[in-house]
């Protein structure tokens, strides 16, 4: 299907592809000697991929840049927030995903055991029903959970090539 243009509530807009924005953050717990993602699981309210594991992320609203997106949505599904200092930009995943033909804009934080364990977790942000569960997951146990599709190409994807993390037993 082409690309074409609408009319919404007066504007001219382009309908097109659809873009998703998710973040990655990490941290090392020496607690257990270990790296790990926060990640979610999609709570009966999702759309699609009920019951899977993902990193915080949705799509981009209207006058809002990727990494904005990134950080509302991990407000949204986790309560958690971070400053826009604190995100850098990983990859544009152009593949397209699903019915929407969606792209995916990989953003990540990296952060200190100190500072994740002041983030407060709640789904009171997020849609009824949107986020089932909230926690940390080892790197080195990604295969220990069902995940959302590419989901943990782009953590390793991270740890690999920004946080310099090598031993991630995969």
């Amino acid at each position: 299907m082409n690309n074409f243009e609408f009319e919404h509530n007066g504007k001219k807009l382009w309908y097109s592809r659809s873009l998703a924005c998710n973040i990655i953050i990490i941290r090392y717990n020496p607690d257990e000697s270990r790296y790990e993602v926060l990640a979610c699981k999609r709570g009966q309210g999702c759309e699609f991929n009920k019951g899977l594991w993902n990193v915080p992320g949705g799509f981009i609203d209207f006058n809002e840049n990727a990494k904005q997106c990134a950080i509302r949505e991990l407000y949204e599904e986790t309560g958690a927030e971070i400053s826009e200092n604190a995100v850098g930009f990983y990859k544009l995943d152009t593949n397209p995903r699903g019915k929407r033909q969606t792209m995916v804009a990989v953003h990540y934080a990296l952060m200190t055991y100190a500072r994740t364990e002041l983030l407060k977790f709640t789904t009171e942000h997020s849609e009824p029903g949107e986020t089932e569960e909230i926690k940390w997951i080892a790197i080195k146990e990604l295969n220990n959970y069902k995940w959302c599709n590419g989901q943990t190409d782009y953590i390793l994807g991270v740890c690999k090539d920004v946080a310099g993390i090598h031993d991630l037993g995969d």
